[in-house]
C-alpha cells in the first residue's frame, strides 16, 4: 500500500520554479514537517490522471496537484466523486479556481495548506461527460485556448496575444440554449458556463458564481466590435461584465447547447471537439477540496 498523502507534480507548467527545483522544494517541505507522501512527476500530457488513479488505488486519502489549471483539471476529474481529498498548489498562468477559493499563490504557503489544511465540499460541473471545476466554454474562448495550447509560450501576456490574434479571425455563430424549460436562440461570440467566478488572473466571467449553490452560471456574449471587445475585457477585470448589453447571464443546474456546426469546447482550458450539441450539468458537493487552514 502507498502513503495516505500523494503529491503529483507537473514540472513544466507555469513559469516559476520549474523542473527539478519544483520536486526538490516539495521534498524539502515534506522532510521539514516530518510528512510521508508518495511524490510523482508527470512525464507527458495525460499522465496526471493515470498517476491519480494509481495513488487512489494504493490508498491515498488526499491527492495534491502541483501545476497549472490543466494539471488541476486532470487530477481533479479523477478525484471527483471518490471521497478522496483534493489539494491545489497553483503554478499556472491564470489559477482561476485557486483565486476564487482565496488559496495562496505563494508556493510554500499553498503547499502547506494543501498538505495540512482541512477540506470543504464544493460543486463541480460536467460538460459532455468531462468534469470541470472552474469554467467551460464554446466560441471565442475555446478558440483562444486552442491556439494558446499550440504555442510554446506560457503566461498571461502570451494568452492575451493569442486572444488578439483570434479576435481578427473568429466570428460568432448561432447557439440555442435550453434550460429550465426555456429556450433562447442567439448569435454567440462566447458561451461560457462557470462553476467558479473567473477564468483566472482576476478576469471575472461570472462575478456572482458560487462553488456551493448547486448551480452553474452561463454567460453568453454577442459579437463585439473592436471597441466593445476591449470594454468587455475591462468590465471583466472590474467585475462589471453583467452590465454590458452584449451579455446574457443565466443561472441553472443544467443546460443543453445546440450549435449548427461541429467545433471545439474547453473545460478549464483543455480543448475537446464538439459535434453540435452539449449537455452541461452541475454536480453538487461532489468534491472535497482543501481550502481551510488548521
Amino acid at each position: 500500500m502507498g502513503k495516505e498523502l500523494a503529491i503529483i507534480i507537473n514540472p513544466i507548467s507555469g513559469k516559476r520554479e520549474k523542473g527539478v527545483v519544483r520536486r526538490e522544494r516539495v521534498e524539502a517541505f515534506l522532510a521539514s514537517h516530518g510528512l510521508e507522501a508518495d511524490v510523482w512527476e508527470t512525464q507527458y500530457a495525460g499522465h496526471a490522471p493515470e498517476l491519480t488513479k494509481a495513488a487512489i488505488a494504493e490508498g491515498a486519502k488526499r491527492v495534491v496537484a502541483v501545476g497549472g489549471d490543466g494539471t488541476i483539471n486532470e487530477v481533479g476529474r479523477v478525484v471527483v466523486g471518490t471521497g478522496c481529498e483534493f489539494g491545489l498548489v497553483p503554478m499556472g498562468s491564470g489559477n482561476g479556481l485557486a483565486r476564487h477559493l482565496g488559496l495562496p499563490l505563494n508556493f510554500h504557503k499553498a503547499l502547506h495548506l494543501a498538505a495540512l489544511g482541512a477540506s470543504i465540499r464544493v460543486d463541480t460541473g460536467e460538460a459532455n461527460g468531462h468534469p470541470f471545476f472552474n469554467v467551460m466554454g464554446i466560441g471565442f474562448d475555446a478558440e483562444v485556448g486552442r491556439r494558446f495550447n499550440e504555442t510554446q509560450a506560457r503566461g498571461f501576456v502570451s494568452y492575451m496575444k493569442e486572444g488578439l490574434r483570434a479576435f481578427r479571425d473568429y466570428r460568432s455563430s448561432r447557439c440555442d440554449i435550453a434550460s429550465g424549460g426555456q429556450l433562447q436562440s442567439l448569435r454567440a461570440y462566447i458561451v461560457a458556463v462557470a462553476n467558479s467566478s473567473q477564468y483566472g488572473s482576476n478576469a471575472f466571467i461570472a462575478p456572482d458564481a458560487s462553488l456551493t449553490d448547486g448551480k452553474l452560471n452561463l454567460v453568453a456574449i454577442t459579437d463585439p466590435n473592436f471597441i466593445s471587445f476591449f470594454v468587455l475585457i475591462w468590465r471583466m477585470f472590474r467585475k462589471k461584465l453583467y452590465l454590458s448589453p452584449r451579455v446574457t447571464p443565466i443561472c441553472s443546474d443544467n443546460f443543453v447547447l445546440t450549435m449548427p456546426e461541429a467545433g471545439f469546447f474547453h473545460v478549464d482550458g483543455e480543448i475537446f471537439e464538439c459535434r453540435g450539441e452539449m449537455t452541461i450539468k452541475a454536480c453538487p458537493k461532489s468534491l472535497s477540496i482543501v481550502a481551510v487552514s488548521c
